[in-house]
């Protein structure tokens, strides 16, 4: 991977690979690094694990030109499109991913990427459904500046389902949510959403069921002022869940 990026793009990455990085060798995520996002490439890197065992990853993205992401205002300074935690063990619950900072728009050089415009934030949690097994969770900050519709939707009460990060996480098979927001902020790390994958086809059913009474509520009680620009997005996300409910059935 070193020997296809740019000279400055390697440079910063083996400057991260002399601290407490490492490339992610024979660990589950080295099914991420060099996995193709579109036209891109994402480079997966190992932390250290924290107090109770999780590890500490980063995924920056490479592009045709060997070009790192970076966010706006860093400069050419690369910067990951995700830091998070991944945990393993014996019990379905004990398995999960989060990310604690995502970036849904990068910079390539004076390129701009939008992850939700191209769609290729699908792509993302679809590689990352691989490690969100039955009785898994997937966490997901929305504090960042990228994830305002989730923020305000989820702020004024709409179901989680509805927001941006709801609905990919749905898409990988969450069929039911927690949304940590922590009034007191700070020690507990940045509000996130979390998505449960459903233990099992019973489990799934029934979650499924609760989540078509909850959108079908919801769009009873939502009506209201057609200029009404976050409510008119969930609703207009509430029926394209239930359509797919429907198909699944």
């Amino acid at each position: 991977m070193l020997v296809t990026l740019a000279p400055d793009a390697r440079g910063w990455l083996k400057a991260l690979l002399a601290k407490r990085w490492s490339l992610p060798g024979e660990h589950s995520l080295a099914q991420l690094h060099g996995a193709a996002l579109g036209e891109y490439r994402l480079i997966a890197l190992l932390g250290p694990k924290n107090n109770v065992g999780s590890r500490y990853f980063q995924l920056l993205v490479a592009d045709g030109k060997g070009r790192l992401s970076h966010s706006a205002g860093s400069g050419q300074s690369p910067d990951p499109l995700a830091l998070g935690l991944h945990n393993t063990g014996p019990f379905p619950a004990f398995n999960w991913i989060e990310m604690t900072q995502y970036r849904e728009v990068m910079r390539l050089g004076g390129e701009t990427l939008e992850l939700a415009t191209t769609q290729l934030d699908r792509a993302l949690f679809g590689l990352l459904a691989q490690f969100v097994p039955r009785g898994g969770h997937i966490m997901v900050e929305y504090d960042s500046p990228t994830h305002r519709a989730t923020e305000r939707m989820l702020t004024l009460g709409f179901p989680p389902v509805c927001s941006p990060i709801g609905y990919l996480m749905f898409g990988i098979g969450c069929r039911s949510f927690r949304d940590w927001y922590i009034s007191e902020g700070g020690r507990e790390g940045p509000r996130k959403l979390q998505g449960f994958m459903p233990l099992n086809d019973e489990i799934r059913r029934e979650k499924a069921a609760k989540l078509r009474e909850e959108l079908a509520a919801f769009l009873l009680r939502s009506e209201g002022d057609p200029r009404d620009e976050w409510r008119e997005v969930a609703r207009r996300t509430a029926r394209e869940v239930l359509v797919v409910l429907g198909e699944a059935a």
